[in-house]
């Protein structure tokens, strides 16, 4: 063969994979594009939460929780899940609570016994409905905004019987769903304990709040 063909092969050969490796690479690049656009971005929010032993009302007190959105993205509260974990003092019993979802707890009023939500928005200009669930943590319509504030249900816990070992302090079936396994009222919840709370962004899987409780 002619000398001056000997490098044509060799030649068309490099030319060949370097441009089948620049379209892989450009097809990479695509698909990591992709994703990257279709990943989930957890919202932006400055929350504080209050974890009272006996928060005080009218005449009566009870276990509370309190979540107050300071500021930040308006929260779908059907996308968030709150994780709490409470080991409690000088014992070795731990509860952890996990609550996500719309959950009712049945309250005892003087006209009888009512649903709440475990956790609702309390906003009694925008929920005029009682019978409604649209301010309850969980459901779909429950945007919890800032100036919001997500309460469990303690202020109609005035009618509940008194947990065992403290005859002034009544019950809130909220707490006792946050709460599992501890013993409202009989030292086992108590000023000064420590609860971690977290609030997670579930489509996204990002913890957007994630502190040590005092409980108050």
């Amino acid at each position: 063969m002619d000398s001056k063909y000997s490098g044509v092969s060799p030649v068309v050969g490099v030319m060949l994979m370097l441009a089948v490796t620049i379209m892989i690479a450009a097809i990479v690049s695509a698909t990591a594009g992709n994703f990257s656009n279709t990943e989930k971005k957890a919202p932006s929010a400055i929350l504080d939460v209050s974890i009272y032993a006996h928060k005080q009302y009218d005449d009566f007190s009870t276990p509370a929780m309190v979540i107050r959105h300071i500021s930040g993205n308006v929260l779908q509260t059907k996308d968030l899940q709150i994780v709490t974990y409470y080991s409690v003092p000088g014992s070795s019993n731990i509860s952890r609570g996990s609550i996500m979802g719309e959950k009712p707890v049945d309250v005892k009023e003087s006209s009888g016994t009512t649903q709440f939500g475990v956790l609702f928005i309390k906003d009694d200009s925008r929920f005029t409905d009682p019978d409604s669930h649209a301010n309850w943590f969980g459901n779909a319509s429950a945007s919890f905004k800032p100036g919001d504030i997500l309460v469990t249900p303690a202020q109609s816990c005035d009618s509940e019987d008194a947990y065992l070992g403290d005859p002034e302090l009544k019950e809130n079936p909220g707490m006792d769903q946050i709460f599992p396994n501890v013993n409202f009222g009989e030292d086992e919840f108590v000023q000064g304990g420590v609860v971690s709370v977290k609030i997670i962004h579930t489509p996204s899987g990002q913890i957007i709040y994630d502190k040590d409780v005092v409980i108050s």
